[in-house]
């Protein structure tokens, strides 16, 4: 089973694809944990993309290619993977459409100022970049301080979900036309939202 969970920030994509994992040992690709792994590695991708970043450049359609294509190799893609990843164009659709094969979109459907609210208030681990619930004070794993995003402020929180309407509305549509699309409802607690997926993907 592949899956590519889609909303926009805040929605609970990324706790609920830990859930899965957890409970049914999927796989996640998620870009940042992807770089980070490659990053470790000090390979010619890694030095190729760190130059990219470090001039201010935003990762090309080539780049994302090939690391989305270095996590595939390393993992045995029978398995159930899941992909916390947006495609926000026709072009990085096209790219999901040729590297993986019969996946489904599972889009989490939460209000804007919901999302908002929750970015506001969410934590964040600065050594390994995950996020956690408000009111979350360490890392239940590490037991890091947790801290608040720098750019988790009203103004950027805006900008980046103002911005996913723009570009990727489309291409969910899309989704919806090819019947790709499973909707679940993420304005609820994080049991029923589960219960929700789980009985929408027969798991």
């Amino acid at each position: 089973m592949k899956l590519i969970f889609i909303w926009i920030q805040g929605s609970g994509k990324g706790t609920q694809a830990k859930i899965l994992k957890e409970k049914y040992s999927f796989k996640i690709f998620e870009t940042g944990w992807a770089l980070r792994n490659i990053a470790k590695e000090e390979s010619e991708l890694w030095k190729r993309i760190k130059k990219t970043i470090e001039a201010g450049i935003l990762v090309d359609i080539n780049t994302i290619w090939d690391i989305i294509s270095d996590f595939l190799e390393k993992n045995d893609t029978s398995s159930n993977i899941i992909f916390d990843w947006i495609p926000r164009n026709k072009e990085q659709k096209n790219l999901v459409d040729d590297l993986i094969s019969d996946y489904k979109v599972v889009l989490f459907d939460l209000p804007k100022e919901v999302a908002e609210k929750r970015l506001l208030w969410r934590m964040f681990n600065s050594k390994t970049w995950e996020t956690f619930v408000s009111g979350t004070l360490f890392d239940p794993k590490t037991w890091d301080k947790l801290e608040i995003r720098k750019d988790d402020n009203q103004e950027v929180i805006k900008q980046r979900i103002d911005s996913f309407y723009a570009k990727t509305i489309p291409i969910i549509e899309e989704y919806e036309a090819e019947w790709k699309l499973i909707k679940i409802n993420a304005n609820n607690c994080i049991e029923s939202v589960t219960l929700d997926l789980e009985k929408s993907l027969n798991l």
